[in-house]
């Protein structure tokens, strides 16, 4: 399937490439924003065009992919059944017009060369519960949200729809970030709680076994930090029974109708200081 590469793009067309991709999903957000089960639950069918509709009913899914994706099998030959709306026709081009390559061309991050399920720019207290490929997202993401909040003088980071929190504990216990997490489901919260503490404890045991490396840390991550200057917190990690500003505490939950989406979940920890990671 043909996609787009941003690798030689100028700044100019990427601008251009993402009002495409912005628009786009702007146009198509009751599609897009869907989960499975909301085909069911929502009737999601039904908010279809009459003429999707038409083209769409009783197809299979390998029908479907075939048709929508340009991908026959071997020896299948693409056919339409019927003459589709210009709409749907549009839509589908549109997609394999903007759709990003998705060939690999890329080689292993340095960080897993070592071990592919392991960052090495994780310690493994930041580690734990997170498989790889969100080990490398937090960990540039974190890292590129405090470059950003040093840059701009920025003193508090919001994490909207902040699930486990793992992001959120790297910013605010890694990178000495003062966060807060919002999160509507109860279950991650709960979660994202049992995590807080499970880390808390193994910072402590670890400051308490190499109280040197820690302060260093400590002192490293905390110096010019916003959090350090404005949170309140003591520098170092916070302990157990101890936690800066209320580590995740749950606030109200959406209702059964899920009609509130800014219900606010965890309201995170506040860290004073960097820690190693």
């Amino acid at each position: 399937m043909p996609g787009v590469s941003a690798r030689g793009l100028s700044q100019e067309e990427r601008r251009q490439l993402a009002v495409n991709l912005t628009r786009v999903l702007s146009l198509y957000r009751s599609i897009l924003d869907a989960y499975i089960i909301e085909f069911f639950t929502d009737s999601l069918w039904g908010i279809l065009p009459c003429s999707w509709q038409e083209a769409l009913d009783g197809l299979n899914p390998p029908q479907l992919a075939t048709l929508l994706l340009g991908m026959p099998g071997d020896g299948e030959v693409v056919r339409y059944r019927s003459v589709w709306p210009l709409t749907l026709l549009a839509l589908k081009s549109t997609a394999y017009a903007l759709a990003f390559n998705r060939t690999p061309g890329f080689q292993t991050p340095s960080e897993f060369l070592e071990n592919p399920s392991q960052s090495s720019r994780l310690t493994a207290s930041f580690r734990k519960h997170i498989r790889p490929k969100k080990q490398h997202e937090i960990q540039r993401l974190g890292k590129l949200v405090k470059k950003l909040s040093d840059l701009t003088g920025c003193t508090q980071v919001v994490d909207v729809g902040s699930g486990q929190g793992h992001l959120s504990r790297f910013m605010s216990l890694g990178l000495g970030l003062k966060v807060k997490s919002i999160e509507g489901d109860q279950r991650l919260v709960e979660r994202a709680q049992h995590l807080d503490q499970e880390l808390l404890q193994a910072l402590e045991k670890e400051e308490k076994r190499n109280p040197q490396i820690c302060a260093a840390g400590a002192a490293a991550g905390g110096a010019g930090s916003p959090a350090a200057t404005e949170s309140g917190c003591p520098s170092g990690p916070p302990v157990p029974g101890e936690p800066c500003g209320g580590l995740l505490q749950p606030g109200p939950v959406a209702g059964s109708t899920g009609g509130d989406t800014d219900s606010t979940g965890p309201a995170a920890v506040s860290s004073g200081a960097g820690l190693p990671f």
